[in-house]
């Protein structure tokens, strides 16, 4: 035993190497075997299940830097976790109980792993940045490469247009590119390999417009217009007002294209077919009527959120405190599973007061203290800055960020890489 715990403690920077780049892999068979075998990839869900139990068994057993806090946060994980799955079987009977435990361990993930990495971190001083820009790459040809050869799988069922690649669902599929893309880019701006900036951007703006969705292309031209004004506030500050000029007919040409381009683009098309649904003459109709407002921005998450919000209302204080859970309306009436996808919002209701003020402590905490450490100087504070920004604005508005472990992943690692860097040492 004493073999296996030294080699589980030596090797922990490659074993969370390997689990990384195993993310993308597992995403695609995940998604081959849902769309065509119609089965759930068992091995990659035991292979995430597997890597959470031993982050928890290295920060307990293996760690040189034992933290009781950490220790005690991850007992009152258990402890809630344990409460709810008893609350549960009050409520909802032991046939409900498989479901409910799998979702909330898939919720749960976030907080376990974002807590969990501080020590393989604090133990491990070699952690290059680098690795989020070579994952963004992979994930970038796991939708490119079939999408040009027309195998990709689509982004909607019915309706809408769209293609994903090798990947399941086009929400998760746009969060993990919009998070990982902001170190990819800044990193190529910061070493001024503009050519190859430029090149992926056209990548990037492709891939994003071929699956379809709003959100993380508003975020990718955020990220776009951020870069270019940081670009031609240096060429002032230099004075080389020539360059200043061609780099500024240059992005007009090039938004002229795009504009002449996008209607041909299924992100334009989801659009149109959605505002023609509505029933939409005009910009100004959308914000006239709250019903369409919340269908064509929320896609109707509002409504799903007041409908949850009269269940979790209507239920016991133990529901209250502890969650309502994933199966609402459970053996009184047809099963409903619908989430609101706002992540903070699923997490409250589904988790009550006791599992959201656990769930949003740890990511509380440890963002307050990123951004009021004074003690140390610190390199590419941007890239984390945008790159945790965005994370919390898609689980804001699109959700599949922080309770899906394949994104979530990668919110904890570039929030651990962050406060590695600024107080790993302490």
């Amino acid at each position: 035993m004493k073999n296996i715990n030294k080699f589980l403690s030596d090797k922990s920077l490659i074993i969370l190497t390997i689990f990384l780049f195993l993310q993308p892999l597992i995403d695609m068979l995940t998604a081959v075997s849902l769309r065509i075998f119609n089965n759930s990839f068992i091995v990659g869900l035991g292979i995430r299940f597997i890597f959470m139990i031993y982050i928890i068994y290295y920060n307990l057993f293996l760690t040189k830097n034992k933290s009781k806090y950490i220790n005690i946060y991850l007992l009152g994980i258990f402890i809630y976790v344990l409460l709810f799955g008893i609350n549960i079987l009050y409520d909802k009977g032991f046939s409900a109980l498989s479901y409910e435990l799998k979702s909330t361990i898939k919720s749960f993930y976030f907080p376990v792993i974002l807590v969990g990495l501080i020590n393989i971190f604090k133990d491990n001083k070699n952690i290059d940045i680098k690795i989020l820009s070579k994952l963004f790459i992979i994930y970038c040809l796991g939708v490119l490469i079939p999408n040009l050869l027309g195998i990709g799988f689509i982004s909607y069922e019915v309706t809408k247009s769209g293609s994903i690649g090798f990947f399941y669902t086009a929400n998760e599929i746009g969060a993990i590119i919009s998070i990982l893309m902001v170190p990819y880019f800044i990193n190529l701006y910061s070493n001024k390999k503009y050519l190859y900036l430029i090149i992926s951007s056209l990548i990037v703006l492709y891939l994003l417009t071929s699956i379809g969705t709003k959100g993380p292309l508003i975020l990718f031209i955020i990220m776009i217009i951020y870069l270019f004004i940081k670009y031609l506030k240096s060429l002032l500050k230099s004075k080389k007002y020539k360059v200043f000029s061609m780099m500024s007919i240059s992005i007009i040409v090039f938004l002229s294209l795009f504009i002449v381009l996008l209607p041909r683009t299924n992100f334009y098309k989801n659009i149109v077919v959605h505002l023609e649904f509505l029933k939409v003459d005009s910009i100004d109709d959308i914000f006239k009527s709250e019903k369409v407002f919340d269908h064509f921005i929320f896609s109707e998450r509002l409504s799903f959120w007041n409908k949850t919000n009269k269940i979790y209302m209507k239920s016991n204080i133990f529901d209250k405190l502890l969650g309502i859970g994933y199966i609402s309306n459970y053996s009184t009436d047809n099963a409903s599973m619908k989430m609101v996808e706002m992540d903070f919002v699923d997490i409250f209701y589904r988790h009550g007061i006791i599992g959201f003020v656990i769930y949003m402590g740890s990511l509380l905490l440890i963002i307050y203290r990123l951004f009021t450490f004074r003690k140390k100087k610190f390199d590419n504070k941007e890239i984390y800055v945008i790159s945790i920004a965005f994370s919390i604005v898609l689980a804001l508005i699109t959700g599949h960020v922080l309770v899906a472990p394949a994104v979530s992943i990668f919110v904890a690692l570039i929030i651990n890489l962050f406060y590695n860097q600024i107080i790993g040492d302490e």
